[in-house]
């Protein structure tokens, strides 16, 4: 399916219903390019599937369907080349909720959580809430291509007071998609300070045409380290239903997640919100493949239109771009410059990382044309 068709079949006008994102919009008059969520409706045999459970009119307690397991396993052998058993998997209310229950359940009050900034805010939010200590290692910029500062996280190992690593992996705001040799040199520095990695891969399904994902848990010899979380959710635009997996190959380290799950009654999984990811896997791979063309396209537009005004980073995977407004915004956050003189709401800089005031992340799941509009938008600050 060309992209067009694509836009053309499954763009929702979002501008007078619920939207969180275009709720904002409407009452600021601007263009929402801001929150994580895209502007396409799901493949038609997954809303007809679920619009056949719904008539039924059975809504008592009910189980995962018999084959959700293989329908999840499978899906990440084929596109990602990684074996997850059932037995490994255990389940959250997304994402955020997730790397909650894995910091409570793996570490204690005070131990230190590294993390790689710029970096999505809940990480450091969840790691403070929890009576955590956050350690900040700043990402290497060149000219929009972050990298892992490798020598100032083993300088920070070395301290002996961080028990757990927080990986974003497609990277959140900077959408670096990292090899396997990055990936490798990080596990085995945080594998020789016996530090535990816990990998939010929530956006592993939005990866751009000439790139490959690399799950943390393909690289085995590191697996007993590993914690991946990962969901439906980015992927298929499933906010609204509260469904994630938490993969813990390590039985010592499941058995005591399991044990703070039985604890506080958060480890029952709601079969109802399971569904649109179940039938996502197993209706949407040409959807998704579809869509992660139509971002791919937004991008290289907005690169090529902007790449010579602004510094962006390199979209390998996700469809959020980080994009520094520098010099253009003055003395003003970027962000609310660019409310105020383009009328797009687009996600501050500053609140992923220190220093980053004049950067914003930019949210490319949503058609050509309102790209387009927030291109023009960019240019004329420019001019």
């Amino acid at each position: 399916m060309n992209n067009k068709t694509f836009t053309v079949k499954y763009y929702i006008a979002r501008t007078k219903g619920t939207s969180v994102k275009w709720q904002r919009g409407r009452k600021t008059g601007c263009l929402p390019m801001w929150i994580a969520d895209m502007d396409f409706k799901g493949d038609e045999r997954v809303i007809e599937a679920l619009q056949d459970f719904i008539v039924q009119g059975d809504y008592g307690y009910a189980n995962l369907p018999e084959d959700y397991y293989d329908v999840f396993t499978n899906w990440h052998k084929r596109r990602n080349d990684v074996v997850y058993k059932n037995e490994w998997i255990r389940f959250s209310q997304g994402a955020v909720d997730g790397i909650f229950q894995v910091i409570y359940s793996l570490t204690e009050e005070n131990d230190g959580i590294l993390i790689c900034t710029p970096l999505y805010p809940p990480f450091k939010a969840t790691i403070k809430e929890c009576k955590r200590k956050v350690y900040e290692s700043k990402m290497i910029n060149d000219d929009g291509y972050f990298t892992f500062d490798y020598k100032d996280i083993e300088k920070k190992l070395k301290t002996g007071k961080i028990r757990m690593m927080m990986l974003c992996s497609p990277h959140n705001p900077i959408g670096r998609v990292f090899k396997r040799g990055e990936l490798e040199e990080l596990f085995e520095l945080c594998h020789r300070y016996k530090v535990l990695i816990c990998s939010d891969e929530v956006h592993s399904d939005i990866i751009m045409p000439d790139q490959k994902f690399v799950p943390a848990l393909s690289i085995k010899k590191y697996a007993n380290d590993i914690i991946t979380i990962t969901a439906a959710s980015k992927s298929f635009s499933l906010a609204v239903f509260k469904h994630c997996h938490v993969i813990i190959p390590n039985k010592k380290l499941r058995d005591r997640f399991i044990a703070y799950q039985r604890h506080t009654h958060v480890g029952s999984v709601n079969a109802f919100n399971a569904l649109p990811t179940y039938y996502s896997y197993k209706y949407g791979e040409e959807w998704l493949d579809s869509l992660n063309n139509v971002v791919f396209e937004n991008y290289e537009y907005m690169r090529d239109q902007l790449g010579k005004y602004y510094e962006m980073t390199t979209l390998e995977g996700s469809y959020l771009l980080f994009l520094n407004v520098a010099p253009h915004n003055g003395d003003k956050p970027a962000a609310k410059y660019l409310q105020e003189e383009c009328k797009l709401l687009v996600n501050d800089g500053e609140t992923f990382g220190k220093g980053y005031g004049s950067w914003v992340r930019i949210n490319l799941a949503t058609s050509l044309n309102n790209v387009k509009k927030a291109t023009r938008a960019l240019k004329k600050i420019v001019r």
